[in-house]
């Protein structure tokens, strides 16, 4: 929309851009009911991002050619992605496991009721016990003892929603939850984005973005 601004000689001022999240009758008429200036701001991070691609992508890629092999390429966004990839994997094969336990009783309430309860220290260490025969004790006494309680401790918890799906995301659960391959969730994602009709109501989209 800048571009064709500046060709047009159309003022910086002037609402000439639209903006829909939904390609519904409602989405499309509500963003030509209610057009706005152009954002500069958002103009100057594009070009920045074409800059960058020319400066990195454009330079980097044909040197991977010639000294790695043909085919790879280098950009802005994707260097710095397999970097932190390569880092986060160089930490999991640098992991050394260690080896703990836990002790945890099925307990049954004289009001008739059952519970789990898990064995907790105190400091950092949690519910991971180290040592095997210490473990093996509070086994043997879990199974031999009776329990009471002391104390109830009443917290109010808020539980937040989770976040929106990101394209991996959604294809990672749809994956695991599914067994979607990535074409079919993607199939399925714009089927959903580009909605039904309802009686009453018209085109409806059922996920934005």
């Amino acid at each position: 929309s800048w571009h064709l601004a500046e060709t047009l000689g159309i003022k910086g001022d002037q609402p000439v851009r639209i903006v829909f999240h939904e390609i519904t009758e409602d989405a499309v008429k509500n963003a030509l009911r209610h057009p706005r200036p152009i954002d500069k701001d958002l103009v100057d991070a594009q070009q920045a991002r074409r800059i960058l691609d020319r400066l990195v992508g454009y330079r980097l890629s044909p040197l991977l050619w010639r000294k790695v092999r043909p085919g790879l390429s280098a950009g802005r966004v994707q260097s710095a992605a397999v970097h932190l990839i390569v880092e986060r994997e160089e930490e999991v094969r640098a992991f050394e496991p260690v080896r703990y336990f836990t002790v945890e009783a099925e307990l049954q309430a004289q009001g008739g009721g059952r519970f789990t309860a898990r064995y907790q220290q105190e400091g950092e260490a949690g519910d991971r016990i180290s040592d095997e025969n210490f473990a093996k004790n509070l086994e043997r006494l879990a199974r031999e003892g009776t329990f009471h309680v002391q104390s109830v401790d009443r917290r109010p918890r808020r539980r937040s929603a989770p976040p929106p799906f990101t394209t991996s995301t959604l294809q990672q659960e749809a994956s695991r939850r599914l067994g979607f391959t990535v074409r079919r969730t993607m199939m399925v994602a714009q089927a959903l984005y580009e909605g039904l009709e309802v009686a009453g109501r018209g085109h409806i989209g059922l996920v934005t973005y």
